[in-house]
């Protein structure tokens, strides 16, 4: 086979390109908590440790955790190294897609799509990220080329491929399954009209994907069931309503207009528009809107098969995403349709790619990686702002706080990853996020009055958790619980620090009241509002509950604010 000697350059510089706007002030960004989150896992000291945390534990597919491990040993766990693994995979998906495209399409969708992956600034924003969402499109485009070979014409080679991969999707991505279950629909659809004879091999290629997916399943299961007993959900912080779906299109391309990491709470369109201006509105939401459609467009009038399957399958994809979302199955951010977002970048490659008049073909395609540019740049969900990181600011401000190896450390948000930035002190394990979103959270009942056992056998709207909220005291059982464990054994002139992160989910004093009083916290079916401020009000009252706590039985010294407003540090003395 003649390779094309331009073509291959063409394609390395942009691979190196890629590579350099991915690498861009990776050595100054802080892991946070979600990254933390990963380290913490894989830092187990064995597969078979990651296997038991995350399936009885957590939502997540074990999957990439695995990797992390590995990656942990074999290059060891700076920052800086830490997040190559995500570039490198973000960075691969430029060659392989322009091979992919190329044999889907044509040249020119090929070298339009690899110029639009390269300058992207929502895969340049997840290369730089300790999570597994750098690799989701890259296994996207790899199932999409199988999943259209076995579809057309069928062989066992690819059977077995799709079959390895798509096993690779379900047990790195928790709602990888449904993505896998949209290509099987939407292959079927085409093979009862087009290829009969091809039914009863494409029908056990996915039954054992199926079958592959079923001891996952059973944990994902339980483990939900479990999540939906706690006092909150993932749905108090993960906002989501119907009007969220015109950003997709847009985040696709550029995270100017809204956040990528979490819906606003009430999202408006109307409002973001206007916010926008005129000319914000053409270029950030029109623009896109219009490159989006004639992608489409040109897929329907071409009847072009691979285009239309891989269109079909993305929409179910977002659908069934967006149902489950309503239903409060699971929560939905732009991140978690990052498995179809290089499949769909081809549609729109592939019509730009039909443009007639070469000057608007290129004009078109410099404009939208301009813009992607300009918000990698500019805009606050560009990676080069993202190396604020709570738990290193925290460290820093507790090595000028002049924290030591005898002094007690409470960190209620996260506090156990505090580790990875700062090593010296006691780390108390009093974990707020777990005790709000766990229903088998250690220290239930010190803190909220509530067993375990009392816990489960109610529902949430006869908790009355605002009493909980209102009651001024310190529960008695989580003041014993402290005095037992920790302060009567300081001694004189030893110190304990209470660490917040006072811009994430906190009340202020003044707010405090008149929100409790605008929520009838105790009812079963709350809006995405009540839900939030919810939320915002438990996590305060715990924190405020540990100041007055520590202020009672320790002699305040000073409250430390660090140099970037993230933390707060309150100092507490031992006198006795």
């Amino acid at each position: 086979m003649k390779i094309d000697k331009k073509l291959l350059i063409f394609v390395a510089v942009l691979t190196f390109v890629a590579l350099g706007l991915r690498l861009i002030n990776i050595g100054d960004a802080a892991l946070w908590i979600d990254e933390l989150y990963c380290y913490d896992i894989a830092l187990k000291p064995n597969v078979i440790e990651i296997l038991k945390t995350v399936l009885l534990t957590d939502l997540h597919a074990p999957l990439f955790f695995i990797i992390l491990h590995f990656w942990i040993k074999l290059s060891g766990s700076s920052d800086t190294v830490l997040i190559m693994l995500p570039v490198i995979f973000s960075t691969l998906s430029v060659p392989v897609g322009f091979v992919i495209c190329k044999k889907l399409f044509d040249t020119k969708t090929a070298v339009v799509f690899s110029i639009l992956n390269t300058f992207n600034a929502l895969e340049i924003y997840y290369a730089q990220e300790l999570k597994f969402y750098s690799l989701l499109p890259l296994l996207g485009l790899l199932s999409f080329y199988f999943f259209l070979k076995i579809t057309k014409d069928f062989n066992i080679k690819n059977a077995l491929w799709l079959l390895l991969i798509n096993t690779v999707i379900i047990y790195t991505f928790n709602a990888g399954i449904f993505f896998v279950f949209s290509e099987f629909a939407a292959g079927l659809a085409f093979i009862l009209f087009k290829r009969k004879e091809n039914l009863k091999n494409y029908f056990y290629s996915f039954v054992f994907t199926g079958i592959l997916y079923v001891p996952y399943f059973y944990f994902q299961i339980k483990t939900m069931l479990g999540l939906k007993k706690s006092i909150c959900t993932l749905f108090d912080i993960f906002h989501f309503d119907l009007g969220f779906v015109f950003t997709l299109i847009q985040n696709f391309f550029t995270p100017a207009i809204t956040n990528l990491s979490n819906n606003p709470v009430n999202y408006n369109p109307v409002e973001m528009i206007k916010t926008t201006g005129s000319l914000g509105f053409v270029f950030y939401i029109v623009l896109f809107s219009a490159v989006a459609l004639y992608g489409v467009y040109r897929t329907i009038r071409e009847k072009n098969k691979n285009a239309s399957l891989i269109l079909s399958v993305s929409v179910l994809f977002v659908l069934i995403l967006i149902i489950l979302a309503q239903i409060h199955i699971i929560p939905l951010v732009t991140r978690y349709t990052l498995l179809v977002h290089l499949a769909l970048l081809t549609i729109f490659a592939y019509g730009i790619a039909g443009i007639k008049n070469t000057k608007t073909l290129w004009f078109l395609t410099g404009l939208l990686v301009f813009i992607s540019l300009f918000s990698f740049l500019f805009y606050k969900d560009s990676p080069l702002k993202r190396n604020s990181s709570f738990h290193y600011y925290s460290a820093r401000a507790l090595e000028q706080a002049g924290a030591g190896d005898g002094d007690i450390i409470v960190m209620p948000y996260f506090g156990r990853f505090l580790y990875k930035y700062f090593d010296k002190g006691q780390l108390v394990d009093y974990r707020s996020e777990e005790l709000l979103l766990m229903s088998d959270a250690f220290l239930m009942k010190e803190t909220f009055g509530l067993s375990q056992e009392e816990y489960k056998n109610k529902d949430k709207s006869s908790l009355k958790l605002r009493r909980y909220l209102e009651n001024p005291e310190v529960p008695l059982e989580l003041e014993q619980y402290f005095k037992d464990k920790y302060l009567s054994k300081l001694k004189k002139g030893q110190k304990l620090y209470l660490v917040e992160n006072y811009n994430i989910y906190i009340v202020p004093d003044e707010l405090y009241l008149p929100m409790l009083k605008g929520v009838n916290i105790d009812k079963q079916n709350l809006t995405e509002l009540e839900r939030s401020a919810r939320y915002a009000l438990l996590y305060t009252k715990i924190l405020k509950n540990l100041e007055t706590l520590f202020s009672r039985n320790l002699r305040p010294v000073r409250v430390y604010n660090s140099e970037n407003q993230d933390v707060k540090i309150f100092e507490f003395v031992n006198e006795k």
